[in-house]
């Protein structure tokens, strides 16, 4: 149920989707600070607004990039997402499984998922070993003959065998983001506190 939960607040939670203007920003608005000559003929944006600008956060000078399709400049750690057409702030990637954006706001429940699926798939493989093993003791039978009594442990445990290599794995690969100071939106939060 646990699991069933954490699916639902990934999938249906907002990933931080950035709101679209409903016109390009003014060329005025952009100011002095922004860059033109990372590109080459001087290309600009819709109407004239170059593709980059450099902004000051936090004391540090942080070059955004304009997107087109949302008419404004992304803020920092900010992706457009080509698959659900958004920009998500702290874009981490687009789950087909979950069939949404991993962002700034669900992340926390994304990570709860993929660990609670991989504790479920070690969970249903011990425990159908246990019953084949127990099969095997009660009738007095080879590994064979007890897969036999009790196929639905065995289709089961071949199962949770190859998924939890890929939510194992994806669950593995997120901790090693977080422990090495790699997650977009931990990363953030540490340097502003």
């Amino acid at each position: 149920m646990q699991i069933l939960v954490l699916l639902l607040l990934t999938s249906g939670r907002d990933p931080g989707i950035v709101p679209r203007n409903s016109h390009p920003p003014e060329p005025e608005d952009i100011g002095e600070s922004s860059n033109l000559s990372d590109w080459p003929g001087g290309q600009h944006g819709s109407a004239g607004l170059p593709l980059t600008k450099d902004v000051l956060v936090n004391g540090v000078l942080v070059k955004v990039k304009y997107c087109h399709t949302c008419m404004l400049y992304r803020p920092p750690r900010c992706s457009h997402c080509s698959i659900c057409n958004n920009c998500i702030e702290r874009f981490d990637h687009h789950c087909p499984w979950v069939g949404q954006c991993i962002g700034k706001r669900n992340y926390r429940f994304f990570l709860m998922f993929v660990s609670s699926a991989t504790v479920l798939c070690i969970y249903v493989f011990t425990f159908c070993w246990v019953n084949i093993g127990k099969t095997m003791d009660t009738h007095e039978c080879t590994f064979g003959r007890a897969i036999l009594k009790s196929p639905i442990s065995a289709i089961l445990m071949l199962y949770t065998f190859v998924a939890v290599w890929f939510v194992g794995g994806l669950t593995s690969f997120h901790l090693y983001l977080i422990s090495t100071n790699q997650v977009r939106f931990l990363s953030s939060r540490c340097s502003n506190s």
